[in-house]
Order: C-alpha cells, then structure tokens, then sequence
C-alpha cells in the first residue's frame, strides 16, 4: 500500500501532476469560464441587483423593484417580464432570492460598479476565494508539498463538482465556504478579531453554511472570537433594517412570501416530483420523499434526523479532551448541517473540510474510517444527481429502469445516502477517539482556550 505521507518517486509525480492538470482544466472549463460567459443570468445577479435596491430605499424582496433595476448592459431574460405579470418569478426563477437583509448590506459595494465590471469582479473574487481555502486547509492540514498526499489533496480540491457548479453559478456559498476556511486557519493562530470579522462576513452572507461554525467556536468558548462575529453581525442587520425602516419600505412581507413559496411546490427548492431538478438537491428531505411519497414525513423525519445526529455530536463533543481532533469535530457538524434543510449541490462544498480531516487520518487507529469518508467524497466528483436527470430527460435511461425501486430510492438520490451515512462514519470516528492521550490526539486546529 502506498504510504501517502512519502515524497513521490518518479512515476507518482507523473501520474499526480496529469491528475492535477486534468482536474484543474476540469475546473477551469466548468467553473470560472462557465460563470464568465453567463453575464446576462446567474445566481449573483440577483442578490446584486437587490442590493441596489436596499441601496436606493427600495424593497429588495419586491419582484417589480428587481425588474425596474435589472441592469441595462445585461440581456433582459424573455421570462422575466412574463413571469413578473403571472406572479409566478419567485416560483419558477427562485428571483428575488431571500437572502437576508445582512448579505445585501455585505454585497453593497459592489453596486457601485456597473454590472459588467462587478460581474467580473464578483468572478475575481471567487477565484480568490478559492485559492486561499486551498491554502488555508492545506496549513491546517500541516502539508508538506513533497508528499503524495499533497498532490491528491490539490487534485480533488480542482475536481470536487460542487466547486464547479457553485463557481459556473456564480453563487455566494463558495465564497462563504471559503470564508470559513481561512477564519479556522486565523482561529489555530489565535487571530480572534481577524477570524470573527471574517466569520461575521460569512454568517451575513449565507447563515446555513457559516453558522455551524460560530455556533462550534462558542462551544470550544473563544469568546473574543464568537463574540466580535456576532457583536458584527447584530450591528449589519441593526443598520440594514435601519435604512429601509428610514425610507419606509414595506420589506418584510415579500421576504416572508419569499422564503414560503421557496420550499412551495413546483419551487426550485421543492423536493418532490413537481420539482423536475429535485436531484440537484443534497438535503435529506429528497432521499425521505422518495422513500415514503409525503412531504409531511419527509419534513419530519429530515428534521428528527438532524436533531438526533445534532445531539449525539453535542455529546461526544462535550466528552472531547482541550486536544481533541478539532477538524474531525468540525467535519461532522458541517455535514450534519447539510441533512435536515434546504441545500444545492453547491453547498456540499462543505465536504471539504471531511475531505481534509480523511488526509490527515492516514495512520493511527481510525484509519479506516478516514478511508470510508475519503470513498464517500468520491460520488462529488461529479454533478451525479443532475447528471442522472439530464440521461432521463434524454432518454438514456429506459422506462424499465426508471420504475424501478432501487433506481428511485437508491441511485437517482445517492448523493443524499453519501451525505447520511459520512455524517453516520465521522460521529463513530469521534465516538472512537473519546478515551486517545493528548499525544495521541490530532494536533490540526486547537480551536480551544
């Protein structure tokens, strides 16, 4: 068995640098260029131009407010007008989106730009993003560059899907996913202010994805560090509420209708049948639905999951040693977080911090549980669920096949059954390390006072 903690021979290195070059053109073709020719609709025109109109006093969440300001250098997409008039844009387009008023705050200087150049930037900024993640895992991880394990990291980094189609959407949970890497990097240096500022951007922009990391740095008590995140946070909502509160704009009633037909059905986050890319969806809702055809249930049990999984990591957290493995805690909680609510394909990013903590458990007696999370986060390679969607629409997958149980509940979800059962292996890895010595213990990330 290769010992990936080695320097590479001769061959290795052939063979990692043609997986690095294949899986970075991979990257290069599907992500940036993708969102780079993608100026006229993209998941960032959205929230750019409902910044605008919390700049100008206007109601963010209103369909007709973010129609009047669609940019005049973008293409006005034929739908837009027609689906404004049925009442129907926030449905079938998911346009305004609903973010919080937080992220229009954060995302307000880039209104100052014309929507060409902040299209380009926002692209820019993206890419940046993403490389100081990379950098940012890579020294949490204590990579050497001379080892095999390096080059396998950079390889799947470039080829992870999720990076692919959250880059070529152009949408914010790769930035905020980013984000959350370099804060836990700022956090093992002791940068309290650094780490809760940056943390305190993530948690404006995308709350799902950034405040399970908050809400792990209050357990491991890094006051400083919680309490400037939230100390910010509160002071960007204050003000964001405050110059629609002055100007009088009625918000609150379109964001609500927002967020409720969001999880409608036929929504763009609806998990069932009437949704025609509900497989694009990673949460536990779309597994739950197909096994048990009711959105009640579905509901229900994705939400009695998460808690339950929630508590037993609670637990086995609370019984961890100051020198526990702070990237494996870290690990499951982003993936527990990503079973009981509303998630893209793009927000298992997140599977990157489970894809580094396999890495570093390369010896030691959990190995093999760093090896099943490893073959876990292979499925993510590519868009597997959307993929499965197109071959149906297309017709290469026959009838025969598609009314079958296995192909329904097994294969077109099976994204969603690699999230559950990686949740499932990384609590058994931290029940496993309960009783390990300091000496022991993993070394990357000492979170704790």
């Amino acid at each position: 068995m290769v010992n990936l903690f080695n320097r590479p021979g001769r061959r290795w290195s052939l063979i990692l640098w043609f997986l690095i070059l294949l899986s970075g053109t991979e990257f290069i073709v599907r992500g940036p260029l993708r969102f780079a020719h993608a100026r006229d609709f993209n998941d960032f025109i959205s929230p750019y131009i409902q910044s605008k109109a919390w700049m100008k006093g206007m109601d963010p969440y209103s369909p007709a407010s973010l129609v009047r300001l669609w940019p005049r250098e973008a293409e006005q997409p034929e739908f837009l007008e027609k689906d404004l008039v049925n009442g129907t844009l926030v449905l079938r387009r998911g346009i305004p989106t609903a973010y919080p008023l937080t992220a229009l705050f954060v995302l307000a200087p880039m209104t100052i730009l014309p929507w060409p150049l902040a299209h380009a930037v926002w692209l820019v900024i993206n890419v940046m993003a993403y490389a100081f993640m990379g950098l940012s895992l890579a020294s949490l991880m204590h990579l050497q560059w001379n080892e095999l394990r390096t080059y396998v990291f950079c390889a799947f980094l470039l080829a992870l899907a999720p990076f692919h189609t959250g880059l070529a959407a152009g949408s914010i949970a790769i930035v905020v996913v980013s984000i959350t890497a370099v804060v836990c990097l700022a956090a093992e240096r002791r940068h309290d202010i650094l780490a809760g500022t940056l943390l305190a951007i993530a948690v404006s922009l995308k709350p799902q994805i950034a405040l399970p990391f908050l809400l792990y740095f209050l357990l491991c008590r890094r006051w400083r560090l919680a309490g400037t995140a939230i100390g910010i946070v509160a002071l960007v909502a204050a003000l964001a509420v405050l110059r629609l509160t002055i100007a009088g704009a009625p918000w609150l009633g379109n964001y609500l209708d927002d967020n409720r037909i969001l999880f409608s059905r036929g929504s763009l986050g609806d998990f069932t049948e009437a949704n025609p890319i509900r497989f694009g969806l990673v949460n536990l809702q779309v597994l739950h639905y197909v096994l048990f055809h009711d959105r009640a249930t579905a509901n229900g049990l994705a939400l009695t999951v998460g808690i339950l999984a929630g508590l037993w990591w609670l637990f086995l957290l609370s019984r961890r040693s100051a020198n526990g493995r702070h990237l494996l805690a870290l690990s499951a909680l982003v993936v527990i977080s990503l079973l009981p609510v509303y998630h893209r394909l793009y927000d298992a990013s997140l599977l990157v911090f489970p894809l580094a903590w396999s890495l570093t458990e390369l010896r030691g007696k959990i190995r093999s549980l760093g090896n099943i999370t490893f073959c876990l986060i292979l499925p993510f390679l590519v868009p597997g669920g959307t993929l499965l969607e197109q071959m149906q629409l297309r017709g290469y997958v026959g009838a025969t096949v598609r009314g079958t149980w296995w192909w329904s509940a097994m294969v077109m979800p099976h994204q969603v059954w690699a999230i559950l059962i990686l949740s499932v292996v990384l609590l058994k890895a931290m029940r496993w390390t309960l009783h390990e010595s300091p000496a022991e213990a993993d070394a990357v990330g000492r979170f704790t006072t």
